[in-house]
């Protein structure tokens, strides 16, 4: 896979993610996803469970992220 291909899938998804985050915080709150194809192909409540989901795909063409409804305050 050429590294152009990789980084078009990663920005598909992230657009998909960043299009689709306020339906996916009211289903998937505080739950990890792994997104693939720009649709959420397993969730789960731990990061151990995730991780076991996610070395069953090639990492180039996934998106793993936590979902969470609460704002994060970040301080610097």
């Amino acid at each position: 896979m050429e590294k152009s291909e990789i980084f078009e899938i990663a920005r598909r998804n992230a657009e998909w993610l960043k299009g689709n985050y306020e339906r996916l915080k009211r289903e998937y709150d505080q739950c990890w996803i792994l997104i693939q194809d720009k649709k959420v192909v397993k969730s789960a409540s731990t990061f151990d469970e995730i991780m076991q989901t996610v070395r069953k795909y090639d990492p180039n063409t996934i998106l793993v992220e936590y979902i969470q409804s609460e704002p994060v305050a970040m301080f610097f």
